[in-house]
Parts: structure tokens; sequence; C-alpha cells
């Protein structure tokens, strides 16, 4: 086989030395958390290779894209999960919490992770510059409207459990633990549930503590979707064992009891927020 056809093209490689230093000016604001180094050295390392190579390497493409595939689709603290981090941004109205900096550098990577795997495909057919330059180009393009379009139109879909919570409150890790106990080989204990009655058409929200509190867990506010609950009038919550506090947005669970806290919705909740006294917040994700 011609080695000549895994040459890249002039366009190839100026389009290619043109993003890899973008790739490499926009992974610096990754450094404001540490946690992300490995994702900057990824995307350097990534940035260095688009930079310098002149053919297709296919073992070196491959890797490259499966780590693409992590960084869009796992969300783990070191800066991926991209997929999730737009449809979040979408379920938050497009307000920007972070600067949209932080998704330059992933778009790029894995936009030119996927051009690369189906370029070095192409280069296996014998074709002249000038279609390869047209592929090149439309793949381009195609990719990049796909990564965008994708997690923003993908509708969201109830979790069977909720994700582990974020916070510094109690209740998260007390669910968590809960969580991860097996009751023998094949099951394990509940934590904050989620299921679609389709009987009744109903969303239901299910928080069951079967091992009672060692202490009393008490709660500011209780907000689905960033609307408190009002524990007085609001006929969607039962708790069993559960006691209401003189404020009807306070709620305390008991110590020395079990817990079953239920909401009933006709719509999807997202997003369960319990707050503890001392400000302390438990955000359950409930999308995905």
């Amino acid at each position: 086989m011609d080695k000549n056809q895994f040459s890249l093209t002039t366009l190839e490689i100026v389009f290619n030395r043109i993003f890899a230093i973008l790739l490499i000016l926009a992974s610096i604001p990754f450094f404001l958390n540490i946690l992300t180094l490995p994702t900057i050295i990824l995307f350097t390392v990534f940035g260095i290779f688009l930079c310098f190579s002149k053919k297709y390497h296919l073992s070196a493409n491959i890797i490259f894209f499966i780590f693409a595939l992590g960084v869009y689709f796992i969300p783990v603290p070191i800066g991926w999960g991209w997929f999730s981090q737009l449809k979040e941004l979408r379920l938050g109205g497009f307000n920007f919490n972070i600067s949209p900096l932080f998704f330059v550098a992933p778009l790029i990577y894995i936009s030119f992770s996927v051009r690369n795997v189906l370029g070095n495909i192409f280069a296996y057919f014998k074709t002249g510059t000038a279609l390869r330059n047209v592929y090149f180009l439309v793949t381009l393009t195609v990719v990049l409207l796909t990564l965008l379009a994708y997690p923003l139109l993908d509708p969201f879909r109830l979790r069977d459990q909720s994700l582990g919570a974020q916070g510094n409150g109690d209740l998260g890790l007390i669910v968590l633990r809960q969580t991860l106990t097996f009751i023998d080989q094949y099951h394990k204990e509940d934590g904050f549930t989620a299921r679609f009655d389709s009987s009744t058409k109903k969303y239901i929200y299910r928080l069951r503590l079967i091992k009672p509190l060692e202490k009393d867990l008490q709660f500011t506010k209780v907000e689905t979707d960033g609307e408190k609950i009002n524990f007085i009038t609001d006929s969607r919550v039962e708790c069993l064992n559960c006691q209401k506090v003189g404020d009807p947005y306070g709620l305390v669970f008991p110590a020395g009891k079990d817990i079953d806290f239920i909401i009933t919705s006709d719509r999807l909740i997202r997003i369960i927020l319990f707050t503890e006294t001392g400000d302390k917040p438990d955000e359950f994700v409930f999308w995905k």
C-alpha cells in the first residue's frame, strides 16, 4: 500500500496547526482547577501531536478517540462530561455559571479526535487532493455541529435512582452509604429512587432511610427545580415519621426513626435540593 496516501494535505496541516494552537491556549483556564491537570496534559499532548503530525497514525488516532469518548460522555470532576455539561447548561436556561472558555478546549479536542479517525479511514481509499480537502471540511463541520446539537436536542429522561448527592450536608452521605449497602448478592438497599407510574401518569420520588438516624436531620427548605415545598399546604408530599417545624418550609428527619419521604408530581422533577441547618445543601439529580 502506498504510504503517501496517508500523508496529510496542505489544507489539513494548516487547519490542524491553527486548532492545535487554539486548543493549547483554550486549556489555560483549566489551571484554575488542579483536578483538571490530567485533562490539561491530554489536551496539550494532542495539540502537539496535531501540530507536528504530517500523516495519519491509526494507533494514535484510536487512542485519542477513546479518550475523546470519555471527555464527551463520562462526567468525572477532571473536566470531563462535556455532554452532560451542555445538557445542564440547557437545563439552566443557558445561564453560564462558568466561563464559556471552558467549553472551547473539549470541543476542539473531541472534534479533531473524531475527525482524525474518519480521515484515517478515508485515507485507505486512493483519492485526489481536492476530494480529500472537501471530505476534511465536510466531516469537520458535521462533527462540530453534531457534538453541539446532540446534547441540546436530546430529551431529558428520568433516572431510576438519583446521582450521588452534590453538596456538603449529612443527608447525601447517609443516602450514599445506604445505596452502596448490599442486602445480599443480588439486592441492595434503596437510596433516593424515582419512577413513572403509568396508571396515574405521575412521577414518584421516594427517599427511604430504613436504618434509624443517629441524630436529627433538620432542613430549612426542600426545593424541587428551585421551587420551595410548603409542607403545610403542599399535598404532593408524604413523609412517614417526619416532623414539621414552625416554618412551613422546614422539616425534620428525627433520630431513631425510619424515614419514608415521597413526592408525587405531574411533571418530571430534575433536581431535588435539601438544605440542612447551617446552609448545607444536598442536591439530588434525577434527569439524564
